[in-house]
């Protein structure tokens, strides 16, 4: 694997054609903003790309990207975005298998180096903010709806920019974005991503507030969501992204656990952490990772039960150590 500086990776992309662009399973407002973004980076150079994703792009998300089309084509050259590792590809894994990933421009420090090529910066919050700098340093277009995809990015990816991930340089950018677009609908989009809920979501939310595990420390909480709840709440499963916030509204709590039954019966987990924990870390347990302070993994092969147990234990050993 070879690690490339911005300018490299820069240099790269413009001699590329016919790009598949990779993001994560569950798509979240990075990956979907960060890969868009690239697309019409590329585009704006003459680069036939396109977008492709294992899951389908939640609501909100798929608002954002409205207008944007590609046709199919093979791939020459493969780049994934914001994926730290290949498994997160979800079905797209096995698509590319033979192919393999060409380059991968992420943020996360749990990156596994799968790609033949690597540009990775795990100070910067979101692969949004590394694509802005590609914008800024290396002469890319930054268009109006380029600026709202890298913005959405980085401003999902930090909580609105209230989580400790968002450093000087985040500021720095989301503040020239504004300073170039000043008139794009910021605060519109903030309350679709961090505010708005339908009336299913707000009763889930309510059963998962009732039905919350809290360790005897008060340390750690945890909420399950039965996969039963979706049908019985008329909830899609794009709509529960933002309930890894409710374990943590908790005081005193310093890893928050989300724990979603999926429809074969394994786990999804996410997990949060405050000032004292590494979640990365408590997730690489479990076969997973991500960023100290947000990460997640999968379960499978065990009960509900069983999987909160060992969750709740994990976390507290964390804490304690």
């Amino acid at each position: 694997m070879r690690e490339w500086t911005l300018q490299e990776t820069a240099a790269y992309l413009r001699t590329l054609e016919d790009v598949h662009i990779l993001i994560h399973r569950s798509p979240d407002g990075d990956c979907v903003g960060g890969g868009y973004a690239l697309h019409l980076m590329l585009k704006a150079m003459g680069i036939r790309s396109c977008v492709r994703c294992a899951d389908a792009l939640p609501e909100t998300l798929a608002h954002l990207t409205e207008g944007i089309a590609f046709a199919e084509f093979p791939a020459k050259t493969v780049i994934a975005v914001d994926v730290s590792d290949l498994k997160l590809l979800g079905d797209l894994q096995t698509e590319y298998a033979e192919h393999g990933i060409d380059l991968c421009i992420d943020h996360h420090f749990s990156n596994t180096g799968y790609a033949a090529a690597r540009c990775w910066n795990p100070d910067a919050a979101a692969a949004c903010e590394m694509l802005y700098a590609l914008v800024q340093d290396c002469d890319f277009p930054l268009s109006e709806q380029i600026a709202l995809l890298l913005y959405a990015g980085m401003a999902t990816d930090t909580g609105c920019f209230k989580f400790s991930n968002a450093g000087a340089d985040t500021f720095a950018a989301v503040a020239d974005i504004k300073r170039q677009y000043p008139n794009l609908p910021y605060a519109r989009w903030n309350r679709i991503f961090f505010d708005l809920k339908s009336p299913g979501r707000i009763a889930l939310d309510c059963r998962l507030m009732e039905g919350m595990q809290l360790s005897e420390t008060g340390r750690t909480a945890l909420v399950y969501l039965p996969y039963v709840w979706y049908a019985e709440l008329q909830v899609s499963a794009d709509e529960t992204d933002g309930v890894t916030a409710l374990p943590m509204q908790i005081a005193g709590v310093e890893v928050g656990i989300v724990v979603k039954e999926q429809e074969d019966g394994s786990f999804r987990i996410s997990m949060r952490a405050g000032d004292m924990a590494d979640v990365s870390a408590i997730c690489k347990q479990f076969g997973g990772g991500g960023h100290i302070k947000a990460s997640g993994c999968s379960m499978r092969d065990c009960t509900a039960e069983e999987a909160c147990a060992a969750l709740m234990q994990a976390a507290e050993a964390a804490l304690d150590s």
